[in-house]
């Protein structure tokens, strides 16, 4: 220690040899055990020094300044100034090994915690970010094994990695990370305590790691030389930062990939909803039709339909399943489809043969599963001026004649998938010139306005007693805009379908 002082403020002794030789001194020097390390001038060798001051540090004699030639009590006092200087630059010189150390400890640190980062970045898994942990944290704390787990908040498995593998006990390492979850702080064990004794390690530090505000991962390390300390505690805690933050950036990876599956599978399903539904307005003489489907969600409960066959009648059907989304989407395309098939290959159909079919079809899936779906059926022979319908619990259907008042047409059997047996029967009304019929989902009567006052039946007769004498586009075009404006910008609260068909001359 003091050769190194010497070599490195060899200037500064010098200087304060010079000091003592212009005093009258002649000879001046440091010595340590009996041995001189450095004295001037070159050729005495301060075999016999008049006065001698010790280099202390603490209770330890580090060396000792003599002097020949100088005597007195003032000179000695001079000479344990000198030495006391001395023995405080020492102290200054350890102070900055250890500060130059820290530093380096530190820049090694940080720049084995960036590799970290760079390393976890790429992966996009949790076995690989764990993989990747536990891999980095053994090689920066030059720990003999290591160990990470992740718990899921999802339904997902938990996840535990060791290297080498089976490094401990599965056990064992969960029991660490449930005591490190309940403390929120760091575990360390040695040989002689806790639940390494079941196991052939030394020592074992476990540290939680955070993830989204609670403790949702843990690392741990096995046998390290020298046992963890301090700075080993706070490195780790340094590393399971590093960690926390790259499984946030990977559950939020995970999370948009998918949201955007699910997107992309919602606009899939929106697609093939939509090119179930007619791609293109019947032309049927004696008839104005149009129809059009709003669902509330990307896909929804609601169809309506139309067949036109050569030498047959034309059949139209509007339904609505319960329920939104993707399951009532499904149900739908069962519901449209049964109803499709047996309107389009029965031998003789009628609106009331056809719900029965379908009745008949979809009961028992539709009991099995909890929902029901309301239908309306129509069949009209063109030129016949007459149409034939059936209801299955569906409303709004609504009838205004061209000489009367705009009408209520209500069910009169259950809908499709609540009794076994449907009790639809075939009703007749007239659909001449200037007749019109509307029939619509409830999404139309449902709509709220800020108040949470409901459009409702009333209010829709009315608009179509406002309507009936515009085409049948203009008078769908009008009941879709006004049920907006009723509902005041609110989102749609549900699937709005609308087939409007008006009697036309031939």
């Amino acid at each position: 220690m003091l050769v190194a002082l010497l070599s490195s403020q060899y200037a500064r002794f010098a200087a304060l040899a010079e000091a003592w030789l212009a005093m009258g001194a002649t000879a001046f020097g440091v010595c340590q055990d009996g041995r001189p390390l450095v004295y001037w001038p070159a050729g005495h060798r301060l075999a016999k020094p008049s006065i001698l001051a010790p280099i202390m540090r603490g209770d330890m004699e580090l060396g000792d300044l003599r002097v020949a030639g100088l005597s007195g009590m003032a000179y000695e006092q001079r000479l344990r100034a000198d030495a006391d200087l001395i023995a405080y630059m020492l102290q200054l010189e350890d102070e900055l090994q250890l500060m130059t150390a820290d530093l380096v400890t530190s820049q090694d640190q940080q720049l084995a915690l960036y590799r970290l980062t760079q390393t976890m970045r790429d992966h996009v898994t949790v076995q690989e970010t764990l993989n990747a942990l536990v891999t980095e944290a053994m090689r920066m704390v030059r720990a003999h094994g290591g160990y990470a787990m992740f718990v899921p908040t999802s339904a997902q498995e938990p996840l535990l990695v060791q290297l080498p593998p089976d490094t401990l006990p599965a056990d064992l390492a969960w029991r660490l990370y449930w005591q490190a979850q309940a403390s929120e702080r760091e575990i360390t064990q040695s040989a002689a305590e806790g639940e390494l004794t079941e196991i052939d390690a030394v020592n074992l530090l476990h540290v939680p790691i955070r993830v989204r505000g609670s403790v949702m991962a843990g690392l741990g390390l096995i046998d390290r030389t020298g046992g963890f300390g301090a700075p080993d505690i706070k490195l780790t805690r340094a590393i399971a930062d590093q960690a926390s933050a790259q499984i946030e950036r990977m559950l939020l990876y995970q999370e948009m990939f998918d949201q955007a599956k699910l997107r992309t599978e919602m606009e899939l399903a929106r697609r093939v909803q939509l090119d179930l539904l007619p791609r293109s307005l019947p032309k049927v003489p004696g008839l104005d039709i149009y129809a059009n489907s709003r669902p509330a969600y990307q896909v929804g409960g609601d169809f309506y339909d139309f067949i036109v066959l050569p030498e047959r009648p034309f059949i139209f059907s509007i339904g609505d399943v319960t329920g939104k989304g993707l399951s009532a989407a499904l149900l739908m395309t069962m519901t449209r489809s049964a109803i499709h098939s047996k309107a389009q290959f029965m031998p003789y159909p009628t609106p009331e043969a056809v719900m029965r079919q379908s009745n008949e079809d979809l009961y028992n899936d539709f009991t099995r599963v909890g929902v029901f779906a309301t239908a309306f059926v129509g069949q009209y022979e063109p030129g016949s001026n007459t149409l034939m319908y059936a209801n299955a619990g569906h409303a709004p259907v609504i009838y205004r004649p061209h000489d009367g008042e705009a009408v209520l047409l209500r069910a009169d059997s259950t809908a499709i998938g609540i009794l076994q047996v449907s009790h639809c029967r075939n009703q007749r009304l007239r659909l001449g010139p200037d007749d019109l019929l509307i029939a619509a989902t409830d999404g139309f009567t449902d709509v709220r306005d800020e108040g949470e006052d409901m459009l409702g039946i009333d209010r829709l007769i009315e608009l179509v007693e406002l309507l009936h004498d515009r085409s049948a586009t203009e008078i769908a075009t009008r009941l879709f805009e006004e049920t907006d404006r009723f509902g005041q910008g609110r989102p749609q609260d549900d699937d709005q379908t609308l087939v409007v068909i008006k009697g036309a001359a031939l």
